[in-house]
């Protein structure tokens, strides 16, 4: 059985990897096969996705009636016709937003964390430094100044 890297596959599909991999997760229909930390896709599969894809981007030639025309509800009167070049980008472009949200809240989260940390550093560091101007003092101060 021959199989293709998720790489190799979205490359042939004209997606990007992480694109397919969504495609994958939020689907199921493809089958992927994992090995250590690599994942695989049967090529036989990439194929037939390509052909449908293929065969959705040729423009069908029926024109709706008149009567079908009339009866359309509102949501499809507002739905945009979009190419399956530009969709695939924006779908792709939505993934890259989606991965940066992702990385900006992990990273305000860690700086959150790490500020958090180093407030606490701060108080602790001026508590010592006042146990220690104390007991720089001479033994006869510190026991009268109380």
């Amino acid at each position: 059985m021959a199989r293709m890297t998720v790489r190799t596959a979205a490359q042939a599909l004209g997606v990007s990897p992480h694109v397919l991999e969504e495609y994958l997760e939020r689907t199921g229909k493809m089958e992927a096969i994992r090995q250590g930390k690599r994942v695989f896709i049967p090529s036989h599969e990439v194929k037939a996705l390509l052909k449908e894809k293929k065969r959705q981007a040729q423009p069908s030639h029926a024109s709706p009636s008149k009567d079908t025309a009339s009866q359309q509800s509102p949501v499809q009167e507002n739905t945009v016709s979009v190419p399956a070049s530009h969709y695939e980008a924006l779908l792709e472009e939505l993934g890259r937003l989606r991965y940066q949200s992702q990385l900006l809240e992990f990273y305000r989260t860690e700086a959150y964390e790490k500020n958090a940390l180093l407030l606490e550093k701060e108080h602790r560091l001026g508590q010592l430094e006042a146990e220690l101007a104390q007991l720089k003092k001479p033994w006869w101060s510190r026991l009268w100044r109380r």
